[in-house]
């Protein structure tokens, strides 16, 4: 059997150092099935993500994305939440491991993933950005087991959100009681089931904001809530702001961006 020497790290470092473009690897990122790929620079902004968070994304292009932050394309709280995760990985130096996390999808549908992100340095070892992968929950292995057990209530509100979901049909579809479904989903995802269905509703409601002229009351409607003004208490509650005020900040934005 024939073997060799073992290499230094420096003769890795070489060799990549004498890559054309790191882009020729990043294309291989592109083949990856059920695998979400990004790297963002160290103010937030993308510098690369690969085919299958495109669609996630809604996008056709990367040049869709180049250079746009989380919040080109999600509401301002879950922007801020990504920013703020990006910041205290490139600040702590540590990777962020197996974190359990919502992206809401094209439509505004909440959809879970398991996360791992890594800072990134230059070569002075400064940080420069961040890099990241995803894995849709409900592939992500039995070490996910707990989250996969409520993964059919999660699914039936992701795509029944619009209609009135009630606390004893998820616990059902999940074969637990009521109060040992509230429980389980508290400690897993941190939030009651009524809070993440809010959520998910409005996550909807901010993509139909965003990507329609429909009134306020056609929006509620259309995203589970009773009425105008309980969605428009709802929506403020969450996001700090009206719903009119949402779309005429974004509207500015895309205004902006585009001149």
């Amino acid at each position: 059997m024939r073997t060799t020497t073992p290499l230094h790290p420096e003769s890795q470092n070489e060799f990549f150092s004498h890559l054309e473009s790191p882009g020729s690897l990043m294309a291989l990122l592109d083949h990856l099935p059920a695998i979400y790929f990004f790297a963002k620079d160290h103010q937030g902004c993308f510098m690369h993500v690969n085919r299958a968070l495109l669609d996630v994304l809604g996008l056709s292009e990367e040049t869709d994305v180049i250079g746009k932050t989380d919040y080109d394309f999600f509401s301002l709280e879950v922007a801020d939440r990504y920013r703020h995760q990006d910041q205290q990985v490139m600040t702590s130096g540590r990777p962020l491991t197996n974190h359990v996390c919502g992206v809401p999808d094209a439509s505004g549908i909440l959809r879970w993933y398991v996360e791992t992100k890594i800072p990134l340095y230059d070569r002075q070892n400064r940080p420069i950005g961040v890099a990241g992968i995803m894995h849709d929950l409900e592939k992500a292995g039995a070490t996910l087991a707990p989250y996969q057990r409520l993964s059919q209530a999660i699914t039936h509100i992701s795509n029944h959100f619009a209609e009135k979901i009630t606390l004893d049909s998820l616990a059902s579809l999940v074969h637990l009681s009521v109060s040992q479904f509230n429980r389980t989903f508290k400690q897993l995802f941190k939030i009651t089931p009524a809070q993440y269905i809010n959520r998910v509703r409005i996550n909807a409601a901010c993509s139909q904001l965003r990507s329609t002229s429909d009134s306020i009351e056609t929006i509620a409607s259309r995203t589970g809530f009773c009425d105008a003004s309980h969605f428009v208490r709802q929506f403020k509650k969450v996001m700090n702001l009206t719903p009119k005020t949402y779309r005429e900040q974004w509207v500015s934005t895309i205004a902006a961006t585009s001149e």
